[in-house]
């Protein structure tokens, strides 16, 4: 009994590790058949008869101890007669054969993700949340002495601290607010007039090293694409 409640201990600590490793396990994303590259970011055009489409990629590193995403930002073109609907249904991604279901907008809201990777990837810029003025009129305070004397106020550095990490957090929050703010929604795809798209976003416990195939449909036309993480 003893040897079997042994066995089954061992087998749920490895899968419990093989979970985490795959939390944490860091990708570089190639890109294949770039059409051409706008700052860095690498854009891929697929052009068929009825309608346009164009992925757009920034980032170079998914997953990792800091969990960033996979963002894929799409743009549609209907060159058909009829209008179309373009939503979250018509973009599907698959690895060996499996499909990766994207994050919900539920998800992206409560699970803790990078997206600052990702904004800078794109080149936008967030402005630190302004610092607070600190508080003056408190004396300094002696510590003693440690590799010699110092003085030092204990009361804004600890306030210093404590705005620091409200800027992050606020920078953090600004961040994710861009990326939700842009992703992909249903659109009514007009003939022949601009664009429209948005970010679809995957979690990085869901992917693993290999290919990754992306497809978008507009209307009755399937548009095809290859990226690939390797570690």
């Amino acid at each position: 009994m003893k040897s079997i409640i042994s066995t089954l201990s061992f087998i749920f600590t490895l899968a419990c590790v093989g979970v985490f490793v795959s939390a944490c396990a860091s990708y570089t994303l190639e890109v294949k058949n770039v059409s051409l590259y706008n700052e860095g970011v690498k854009i891929l055009d697929s052009h068929k008869q009825k309608s346009k489409v164009r992925l757009e990629i920034g980032q170079g590193k998914v997953g990792g101890s800091s969990a960033i995403p996979l963002a894929i930002f799409v743009l549609a073109q209907n060159l058909s007669v009829a209008p179309v609907i373009f939503d979250r249904d018509n973009i599907h991604i698959y690895q060996n054969n499996k499909e990766i279901i994207p994050l919900s907008e539920s998800g992206l809201k409560a699970d803790n993700y990078d997206f600052g990777s990702i904004v800078e990837s794109y080149h936008l810029y967030v402005p630190p949340a302004p610092m607070p003025e600190l508080p003056v009129g408190i004396p300094f305070i002696y510590r003693g002495y440690m590799e010699g004397f110092y003085v030092y106020d204990y009361m804004i550095i600890s306030a210093r601290e404590r705005m620091q990490r409200q800027i992050q957090l606020d920078e953090n929050r600004a961040k994710r607010a861009i990326i939700f703010a842009s992703v992909l929604r249903k659109n009514t795809l007009e003939p022949n007039v601009a664009p429209k798209g948005g970010f679809m976003l995957y979690a990085p416990s869901r992917l693993k090293e290999g290919v990754i195939k992306v497809e978008v449909s507009v209307g009755e036309e399937r548009h095809s694409f290859d990226l690939e993480l390797r570690k």
